[in-house]
C-alpha cells in the first residue's frame, strides 16, 4: 500500500509540474483575468444585494466561473497551440487581444454595477457611458443626428 501511495504522490506532482509548465507563459494574463473576474463578481454581488435587494444567486456565480474558465482555457490553448506550431509571436498577440476584449467587458460590467451603487457620481456615469458607447448615442442626440431606421419607424 505504501508503494501505491508513493506512486500516486509522484503522479500528482508530475501532473502539477506539467500544468505549471503550460500555465507559466501566460501567468500574468491569467492573473489579470482572475483579478478582473473577482472585482466584477464583488461589484455585481454588492449591486444585487444593496440596489436590487436580491439574494446571492449561485446560478449566476457558477455561470461567471464557467465563463472565466472558458476565457482562461482559450488563453492557454492559444498560447500553447501557437507555440507547438512555432508561431509563438502570433499566440502572444492573440492572447493579448483576447485579454483586452475580456477585461474591457468586465470593466464595462463593473462600471454598470458601480453606476447602480453610485447613481449621483458623475465620473462613474461618464466612464460607464464611455465604455458602453452610450456616450456616442448622447452626442448624436445633442447634434440632432437621426438614424435612418429611426426615421422610417416615425
Amino acid at each position: 500500500m505504501d508503494i501505491f501511495l508513493l506512486k500516486l504522490k509522484e503522479l500528482f506532482w508530475i501532473v502539477i509540474a506539467s500544468l505549471s509548465s503550460v500555465l507559466m507563459p501566460v501567468k500574468e494574463t491569467l492573473i489579470l483575468l482572475f483579478i478582473s473576474f473577482i472585482f466584477n463578481i464583488i461589484t455585481g454581488i454588492i449591486a444585487d444585494v444593496h440596489v436590487n435587494k436580491a439574494s446571492f444567486n449561485l446560478k449566476k456565480a457558477f455561470n461567471a466561473i464557467s465563463q472565466l474558465t472558458f476565457y482562461a482555457t482559450c488563453v492557454v490553448f492559444l498560447d500553447y497551440g501557437t507555440t507547438l506550431i512555432n508561431e509563438h509571436q502570433i499566440g502572444v498577440i492573440a492572447v493579448k487581444w483576447l485579454t483586452y476584449i475580456v477585461v474591457y467587458f468586465y470593466l464595462t460590467n463593473i462600471f454598470k454595477n458601480a453606476r447602480l451603487l453610485y447613481p449621483a457620481n458623475a465620473a462613474v456615469n461618464f466612464i460607464y457611458e464611455l465604455l458602453s458607447t452610450e456616450l456616442f448615442d448622447r452626442l448624436k442626440n445633442m447634434v440632432g443626428y437621426k438614424n435612418n431606421s429611426n426615421e422610417k419607424n416615425n
